[in-house]
């Protein structure tokens, strides 16, 4: 009963406005006490602290701030304004291409960041600025701007999937390669979706680009393009590993904008670089406390007593992965996808391998399911960060999120029902 009441009572802390990693460490105390005893003395917070400690001494970990610094780098160095020129420029011909282009600067800019808001904070100024130049209707062009951020954390490299790497002891390589199908598939899911809203609200085509013009920002864009093929090469080419890989994106992101772009300044660079320490102290601090909160609810059972419970409803593994779905979009409501996946992969790994579920189907479908709750109120970080950076009424954002939020389940679902679509690249590749 008492692993329950403290998970609930995280739930309650963090929707009070707490912080995430003082709500996990409070509720890591009261836990530790009920193990060990010795309420006054010194030995629960030294458990706490060694089982944190413990958690973030991963050199995999290390990739994180290297990604989140690579973001940021590309984010300000002009990178964001050439990927959207060229993509806008090929879809130009389309109805509603801007929308399409929209999706498409996504996909490639989260091959470089791994992260929902740092495509939202980069690319969702540049892109909103753009349709509304253009007359696009407002809730059609920030619905769509706010869904393609949902495509950062899903292809590689992510930040939330060397999360779940980290806690369920999977390669990293295999979970980026499985998924990169899922990804496309989402990709093309929302460009549908706006192909759909372009002919029912009857946005008008635009011409064909001019050879020359596609040419020339081809050019411009080509070199920032190139960054998620370098990344993913090297890592399945056997030059390094992922956290390597991470290092090698900072090294190319400076490359690029100092010497080629030449639009960092050292004032901008040492910004990003304090930006990249606050950030990663924050999720560093975040990680350690809900690590530690995961390994005293272990040590209570409550992954024990989660796994008899579910499998007496159901041992099929199909039914017990719906069943995780809504654990999955209700916690994401309420919790980012980091500390979620975090506190969440020790306590119901026991169900997935009770039932046989592939450890890494169940991973890429919980990272999916908890990015939706970027989306999703009362949280909704993505479009919070959409408000602020193009000035859109959150009641409007919450509103046109709502399609995209459906196709995004009905996704989901179709991925839980068919899991080759998430191994079948891992397997044809050799990696699992």
């Amino acid at each position: 009963m008492l692993p329950i009441v403290l998970t609930l009572g995280v739930v309650v802390m963090i929707m009070a406005g707490l912080m995430i990693a003082v709500s996990a460490g409070l509720a890591s105390i009261i836990g530790g006490i009920a193990l060990f005893g010795d309420p006054f003395g010194t030995l629960v917070p030294k458990m706490v602290a060694r089982f944190a400690v413990d958690r973030i001494d991963n050199f995999l970990l290390l990739a994180i701030p290297f990604f989140i610094l690579a973001g940021r780098l590309m984010n300000s160095g002009g990178v964001t304004v050439r990927l959207f020129d060229f993509v806008a420029t090929l879809a130009q011909p389309l109805r509603g291409g801007l929308g399409h282009a929209n999706v498409l600067a996504s996909f490639v800019f989260a091959g470089m960041s791994g992260s929902a808001t740092a495509d939202v904070v980069g690319l969702g100024a540049i892109e909103m600025k753009a349709m509304r130049s253009k007359g696009y209707p407002e809730g059609f062009s920030a619905g769509v701007t706010a869904a393609s951020s949902l495509l950062g954390p899903v292809i590689p490299p992510s930040i939330v999937l060397i999360a779940y790497a980290v806690q369920a002891e999977q390669s990293v390589a295999t979970l980026f390669l499985a998924a990169i199908v899922p990804g496309i598939l989402l990709a093309l899911t929302f460009m549908a979706w706006v192909a759909y809203q372009a002919h029912r609200q009857q946005m008008p085509a635009g011409s064909w680009p001019h050879a020359r013009d596609v040419g020339r920002k081809g050019v411009r864009a080509i070199l920032p393009m190139l960054t998620p093929g370098i990344i993913l090469a090297g890592i399945y080419g056997g030059i390094f590993t992922p956290t390597e890989a991470a290092a090698v994106a900072v090294l190319y992101a400076f490359l690029l904008t100092t010497l080629v772009y030449r639009e960092m300044t050292a004032r901008d660079l040492l910004e990003q670089l304090k930006g990249t320490a606050l950030d990663t102290a924050t999720l560093m601090f975040i990680i350690a406390m809900t690590s530690a909160f995961g390994v005293i609810m272990l040590r209570l059972g409550l992954p024990q007593a989660l796994a008899s419970l579910v499998t007496s409803i159901s041992d099929d593994p199909t039914i017990v992965l719906f069943l995780l779905l809504g654990v999955w979009l209700l916690v994401g409501c309420f919790m980012a996808q980091t500390p979620a996946i975090i506190i969440l992969t020790p306590i119901l790994m026991p169900i997935a391998e009770r039932v046989g579920l592939d450890m890494v189907h169940f991973g890429i479908v919980m990272a999916m399911s908890l990015t939706v709750g970027l989306m999703t109120p009362p949280v909704g970080m993505v479009l919070y960060a959409l408000k602020k950076v193009a000035n859109v009424p959150i009641a409007t954002l919450f509103k046109v999120s709502v399609p995209y939020v459906f196709l995004a389940i009905v996704f989901l679902c179709i991925l839980i029902l068919v899991p080759t679509l998430v191994t079948g690249l891992p397997y044809a590749f050799g990696y699992h």
